[in-house]
């Protein structure tokens, strides 16, 4: 019964739990700027996918050299390089920017 009301009951569930409640009440700020990025993170790869869609040509081979495409990948960049600041992750090899960009989507 408790399971099925955590996993029905989600995030309302974990603000209950009192230590986390108490964290996202004391440290809020950059919680939300976590979950503004997260989102803009979210809507931007919708887009490429979308956008990939209509750059395929009749091989399915993706046209990555489109404006539009460049300003979505420079974006998603620009927002796995300010998290990699803000959480203090030093090194900026392409494996780190990739787990950002997994562990923000997950």
């Amino acid at each position: 019964m408790v399971k099925r009301d955590m996993i029905n009951g989600g995030q309302r569930i974990l603000r209950r739990l009192p230590m986390i409640r108490k964290a996202i009440i004391s440290h809020s700020e950059p919680l939300m700027w976590y979950d503004k990025k997260r989102m803009e993170l979210e809507l931007l790869t919708l887009k490429y996918v979308n956008r990939s869609a209509q750059c395929r040509d009749e091989n399915g081979v993706v046209n990555e050299s489109d404006p539009f495409m460049q300003g979505i990948l420079s974006s998603i960049d620009e927002i796995e390089r300010d998290v990699r600041q803000r959480k203090n992750w030093g090194e900026s090899n392409l494996n780190v920017l990739n787990e950002i960009f997994e562990l923000m989507l997950i």
